[in-house]
């Protein structure tokens, strides 16, 4: 059984060397910084330069021998063979994005945690958030203060029946990042759960930071570098945007509460502040003030509401918190589109995977049952979006369905489709 990360106890934590890091840890720490030298990128294809063929030179830069040997061996790419990527990986996008680390930072009653409910459900359904494409992910959410407030705040999103199997799961605790063993132990767990929902990339949140991290200050630059360095760790190892939820510091709304690690250490950092003339709802504004190689957010509006699920004994009306995406561009800065003039590329692949995977799912609930197009569609995920709202739905589910089939991948009967029993038993569906 993989473990959630969290120990029982807490782990003494020895004292730290430069950055924070053990002496020790050091290669391990080097490995998945991302300001690194070992960490250059290179596309594929292109030609690399070793480390070892610049050896001379290296030694001769004011480098210490035992500094130079704990140093992994880099490859380096011409700038001239270099290209940008038009299609970048993410699960929010321009806000989370795996392999990143982000933040966001607000004061207590703005919303954090709803806001971020919001956002993880939509993550793990696939649909698009605030205005904004989102892509399917596994969601682990560490819910160090208030686990059952997180299921409420989540609740809104996840309660109709075709959303029982998302992939959204919330932990009852948080570990402490500072322990050496569990950023390895988190991403174990994280890559557990991708490869049961056959999903490639994953949403990990620790909400909030501050529970997160023992006994340790966090207006220790060392401590919270750390803290950021192992969460990069498990951002980068287990293709995962991590993301911490964080207070802001008294009378002063412009900068995370501690240290200045967290503004200049995480890719992404968003603030939290009340929305200017917003009449008697409460609106908040997301404000991206930090973004890594993505493009410029306006504010992003959510009108904080509250969701009735019912009536109590004494015939009291009993409702959960709801952040509610807004229209961005009431708020948000004019932006151009980019690649107008450029055909987008087709979804044929991409949607016939979702469609397995969706398959691979209802068929672990009900094994061996056959689901109506209907059923299989209110599933579908962000594959689907541009057609989530009209009848081009039912034709682009019908039309993944049938390819499927004629790929010996799925099954037809009197009821609706299912997995080719071949390929549940194989255990080969959605790897694509």
């Amino acid at each position: 059984m993989i473990e959630s990360g969290i120990s029982d106890g807490r782990t003494p934590r020895p004292s730290r060397g430069v950055g924070g890091v053990r002496p020790s840890e050091t290669f391990l720490h080097n490995s998945f910084c991302p300001d690194s030298f070992g960490t250059i990128s290179l596309p594929e294809g292109k030609s690399m330069v070793h480390f070892p063929t610049c050896l001379k030179e290296i030694m001769t830069m004011n480098t210490t021998p035992s500094q130079f040997q704990l140093l992994p061996n880099p490859t380096i790419t011409k700038a001239g063979e270099f290209r940008p990527k038009l299609n970048v990986p993410f699960i929010v996008k321009d806000l989370f994005k795996p392999g990143e680390v982000a933040m966001i930072a607000g004061a207590p009653g703005l919303g954090k945690s709803s806001i971020m409910a919001a956002g993880a459900a939509h993550a793990a359904q696939g649909r698009d958030f605030g205005g904004l494409p989102v892509k399917n992910a596994v969601v682990i959410y560490y819910a160090a203060e208030d686990a059952y407030g997180v299921l409420c705040r989540a609740h809104p999103y996840m309660q109709d029946p075709a959303c029982a199997n998302a992939p959204f799961y919330v932990v009852h605790g948080a570990p402490n990042l500072l322990d050496p063993e569990a950023p390895e132990k988190v991403a174990q767990f994280v890559a557990a759960k991708k490869i049961e929902h056959r999903c490639d990339q994953a949403l990990v949140v620790f909400d909030t930071l501050n529970r997160c991290i023992g006994e340790a200050d966090e207006n220790s630059s060392s401590a919270m570098g750390t803290v950021v360095g192992n969460a990069a760790y498990i951002a980068q190892s287990a293709n995962a945007s991590v993301v911490f939820l964080h207070h802001v510091g008294n009378g002063n709304a412009d900068r995370p509460r501690g240290s200045s690690a967290f503004h200049g250490n995480v890719d992404s950092l968003c603030l939290l502040s009340k929305a200017p003339e917003a009449g008697p709802s409460k609106v908040v504004l997301l404000n991206a003030v930090k973004q890594k190689n993505a493009q410029e957010l306006g504010p992003l509006p959510f009108r904080l509401d509250s969701f009735k699920i019912g009536t109590d004994s004494e015939g009291s009306a009993v409702t959960v918190p709801m952040a509610v995406p807004m229209e961005p561009n009431s708020f948000a800065k004019p932006k151009e589109p980019s690649n107008e003039n450029r055909k987008p590329a087709p979804k044929t692949e991409e949607r016939r995977a979702d469609i397995e995977r969706v398959l691979f799912e209802l068929g672990n609930t009900e094994p061996g049952s056959f689901f109506q197009p209907t059923e299989i569609a209110a599933r579908s995920g962000s594959a689907f979006n541009e057609v989530r709202n009209s009848d081009s739905l039912r034709v682009a589910v019908r039309r993944a369905l049938e390819a499927l089939e004629k790929a010996g991948k799925a099954e037809k009967g009197a009821k609706g489709y299912r997995l080719a029993q071949e390929v549940t038993t194989s255990g080969g569906a959605g790897s694509a």
